[in-house]
C-alpha cells in the first residue's frame, strides 16, 4: 500500500467553490484514513481498511465536488463524539 500512497498526488485536495477539502493519511503503514472538512471545520474521518489509494482519492473527489453528503461521512465516522 505504501507504493500507492507515494504517488505524485498530494494527499490534500480542496475545492474553493464548495469550501470542502479532504486529507488522506496512511495510518501505521496499514490502512488509509481521510479527514473531511467544510469551510475549515472537520465533518468526520473515515477509515478505509482494504481500500486502494485511488478508491480513497475518488471519495475525496466526490466530497469536494458535492456528490458525497455530510450524512454519509457522519454515518461512516467511528468517532461519534466529533458531532457533540
Amino acid at each position: 500500500m505504501t507504493e500507492d500512497f507515494a504517488m505524485s498526488w498530494y494527499n490534500k485536495q480542496e475545492n474553493k467553490d464548495t469550501g470542502r477539502s479532504g486529507v488522506i493519511s496512511l495510518i501505521d503503514d496499514e490502512y488509509l484514513s481521510c479527514n473531511f472538512y467544510e469551510h475549515g471545520k472537520m465533518i468526520g474521518t473515515i477509515e478505509y481498511y482494504d481500500k486502494s489509494f485511488p478508491y480513497v482519492k475518488d471519495a475525496v473527489d466526490n466530497w469536494c465536488s458535492g456528490i458525497m453528503t455530510k450524512e454519509t461521512i457522519k454515518r461512516y465516522t467511528k468517532q461519534g463524539d466529533l458531532f457533540s
